[in-house]
């Protein structure tokens, strides 16, 4: 609870540009000064041969956790946007209004957290502060299982969530799933309590620490869910200390974005930050990764790992689990492990199950209660399989993401951060460069993600926002054939005077995108200019259907469906005889008509007109773009890399496949 207040403290001083080292150092000691411990009755003593086997694998593995998560901060996604947003955070004193992120519209609970750390340790400080959650989870569900009178359970169900590859590389790097899944146990725990003592009162913290979990992550919401479930006629005291929490992050998003649940849900709150098709398409990814079937998923998240990390081999024993039934406090660990799964189908990555691990873990432990010998051999077979060299034997060659060492010299500052940087991440090398060659007034779009945690540049990365979409849309279209407006679609009628004309769409495609390159409009050899335009979906971009830039093209951005329409006003009566819609190939499935005129359609295949390469980039630059970051996966990467004078380039620096340029 402690933490969530903090959390929504450095959210306000975000909000008031005051997230200053000296603001977060005064704030902590007078926190520190005003905490007082509160006296508590001990709980049951565990069993001296169990307290042992807990603190000998707590003691061992925490020396490996500590000295990881104090070593340089090089995570993927903690590198690339929990810290850089961070960082951003930290050099602006707080938010600013930005649309070029999506990841800047999530919930950032636990960020909040991060910078406060960040601002005194840096990068490897917010890291050691989501390893104190780490640290803490064990912990509680230890005494938890104390409490309900099963301690051996308890340091079987402990050691089981604490030694699970996934949840310790996760849990010393800049991430959050581990954080959830401490709050979230800590909200059960007070539950439980509170069913036992009665006391109302306890309602407020367990509605602080459900609010608390979707600050830290949307998909915390099952927090939320559960207490609701439990509590029931008593909701209201739950729902607005849980709103207290939860609710500033929403606000921030409708004020700034005009989507509370940004990235998401943007056909229900429709705006020019973030596409729907961009939207539905991510979504789709994440419910398979592309994996070719997902009857294997079960072995791939606990032992072969190609999902971002394994939950650890002895998870398989989850069917046995259902042996817990037999006790009320089983029934609780496996009806929470539902709804805490709820969430999980939207993304089947590893650490998207650690919420429901500590749940599965004591109903597991339950399960086998009955025999010493067993529960000890979990824990001695946990201790192991968690070993890095001993995860190296059984995960997949792709089974990636897992603790590989313990640095404890770069943890002690023996070895310089950049020292150990630099000999173990090509993306902190690369980071530099920009750094140095990439003046700080310019910005930078970029194929890839990148660490933007090292990067004090400003970034759009092509698929974190509709603007980097719409830049990718731009720098394909010389490369990509199918893109460029050849397709010309003549609608011819006998002459007449209009004020307002509108291109209906009346097909559906599951697949295609509609989009118009240019549209002009004629009274016989006489072009007509409208006067205005709009759209339906996606007004904001209609313009680029006037502009007669044959690299840019206006497009709904959602699958086609029938009714969609877009509409062209005039300033006054004009006398027009045809109409020519000048689109790509790349959405053969499109069916338009002319609404409420009778007009004949004609259907031009037109040949490449020139080389397009320069006024994509010239077209880039006017957006404000000054350099780019091109990837060996990018389509044209090859062409960008022989011909760069043709496409307007000068190349900057280099790392590996990935090339930064200057737009000249």
């Amino acid at each position: 609870t402690g933490a969530a207040a903090l959390s929504l403290l450095v959210f306000a001083f975000c909000a008031v540009k005051l997230a200053r080292a000296p603001v977060f150092l005064a704030c902590g000691a007078l926190l520190f000064v005003a905490g007082k411990p509160v006296p508590r009755a001990p709980l049951p003593p565990l069993p001296r041969l169990w307290k042992w086997i807990f603190g000998l694998a707590f003691a061992f593995y925490a020396v490996l956790y500590l000295s990881n998560s104090l070593a340089p901060e090089m995570s993927p996604d903690g590198s690339a946007y929990h810290l850089g947003l961070v960082a951003r955070y930290f050099r602006q004193h707080g938010f600013e209004r930005l649309t070029t992120n999506m990841y800047g519209n999530l919930s950032q609970g636990m960020e909040m957290l991060f910078l406060f750390a960040f601002a005194f340790g840096r990068h490897s400080a917010a890291a050691t502060v989501h390893s104190l959650f780490l640290f803490t989870l064990p912990l509680l569900i230890l005494n938890f299982a104390r409490r309900t009178g099963h301690p051996r359970a308890g340091v079987c169900a402990a050691i089981l969530v604490y030694l699970s590859p996934v949840v310790g590389i996760d849990g010393v790097s800049a991430y959050n799933d581990v954080a959830l899944s401490t709050v979230a146990f800590a909200m059960f725990y007070l539950l439980e309590i509170w069913h036992q003592e009665g006391d109302d009162r306890l309602l407020i913290p367990v509605g602080l620490l459900a609010g608390f979990c979707f600050a830290i992550k949307y998909t915390g919401i099952a927090a939320l869910l559960y207490a609701l479930l439990i509590v029931r006629k008593k909701a209201i005291r739950i729902v607005v200390p849980a709103a207290a929490i939860a609710l500033p992050w929403l606000v921030k998003n409708w004020i700034w974005v005009g989507n509370p649940f940004s990235p998401f849900l943007n056909r229900l709150f429709p705006n020019p930050f973030i596409h729907v098709s961009f939207e539905e398409s991510y979504r789709r990814y994440l419910t398979t990764y592309s994996l070719p079937s997902l009857k294997p998923l079960f072995w791939i998240v606990t032992v072969s790992g190609q999902l971002g990390g394994q939950v650890g081999p002895l998870f398989l024993l989850a069917p046995v689990a259902l042996m817990s039934l037999r006790t009320r406090v089983g029934q609780r660990c496996l009806l929470a492990a539902l709804v805490f799964l709820i969430p999980y189908p939207q993304n089947i990555g590893a650490r998207f199950l650690i919420p429901a691990l500590p749940f599965l873990a004591l109903a597991i432990a339950l399960a086998l209660e009955f025999s010493q010998a067993a529960t000890g051999l979990l824990v001695v077979a946990a201790a192991v399989l968690a070993w890095p060299r001993v995860i190296d034997r059984y995960r997949a060659p792709a089974g990636g993401w897992q603790i590989t060492t313990m640095p404890w010299q770069a943890a002690l500052g023996i070895v310089p951060e950049e020292t150990y940087l630099t000999r173990r991440s090509s993306d902190y090398v690369f980071a530099q460069k920009i750094n140095q060659h990439v003046p700080k007034n310019k910005r930078i779009w970029s194929s890839r993600p990148l660490p933007e945690a090292w990067i004090d540049r400003d970034v759009l990365v092509y698929y974190y926002s509709a603007e980097g979409e719409s830049i990718e849309d731009v720098l394909l279209t010389p490369s990509v054939k199918d893109m460029q407006p050849l397709w010309d679609l003549r609608f011819t009628f006998p002459s007449r005077r209009l004020t307002h004309l509108r291109v209906l769409q009346t097909a559906a495609s599951g697949s295609d995108i509609w989009s118009i390159g240019e549209a002009r409009f004629y009274d016989g050899d006489r072009e007509v200019e409208p006067s205005r335009a709009s759209a339906v979906p996606f007004p904001w971009d209609i313009g680029l259907a006037l502009d007669h830039n044959p690299v840019t093209r206006w497009r709904s951005w959602e699958s086609i469906r029938s009714g969609m329409h877009v509409d062209f006003d005039f300033a006054g009566p004009v006398q027009l005889d045809h109409v020519d819609l000048y689109c790509s190939h790349d959405q053969w499935k499109v069916n338009l008509r002319l609404d409420g005129i009778d007009a004949g359609l004609q259907q031009i295949h037109n040949q490449p007109t020139g080389d397009l390469r320069r006024l994509a980039t010239r077209t880039v630059k006017a957006r404000g773009i000054d350099y780019l970051v091109i990837g060996g996966e990018f389509t044209g990467s090859a062409d960008i890399r022989k011909n760069p004078r043709q496409w307007g380039l000068r190349l900057v620096a280099e790392q590996g496949s990935d090339r930064l340029y200057e737009i000249q």
